[in-house]
């Protein structure tokens, strides 16, 4: 019976500690500015080249015909860069088209081999 008491009284504490973490004031990320107090904002910023990478990744995984391929994503200031091995030249050219629709992408350079 006390072990019933006890996890009551812990699951009891648990509750009040997550009720006061979520009143507490959230910190919010800025933009950086710069001595002006203007926001800069990064055309082509690291994380939009993450976010190229991320999304042509996936997409190119989530095709059927490009499944179980190495196929590596490099991205850099909107430039993608296709590299490793494939076994067809239509498997080249899709994992390509794909990355040329990804939103963000300015140019692919395909250095996938025929293998």
């Amino acid at each position: 019976m006390q072990a019933g008491k006890y996890t009551l009284g812990m699951l009891a504490s648990l509750l009040v500690i997550g009720a006061l973490l979520t009143g507490c004031e959230r910190q919010s990320i800025e933009a950086p500015t710069d001595e002006a107090g203007l926001t800069i904002a990064p055309e082509k910023g690291i994380f939009d080249d993450l976010n190229i990478t991320t999304a042509v990744s996936t997409s190119i995984r989530a095709e059927q015909r490009l499944e179980n391929l190495n196929i590596q994503v490099e991205t850099d200031k909107g430039d993608v860069r296709l590299h490793g091995d494939v076994a067809t030249e239509e498997q080249r050219q899709l994992a390509e088209a794909i990355a040329r629709g990804t939103p963000g992408v300015h140019a692919v350079n395909n250095d996938l081999e025929i293998k």
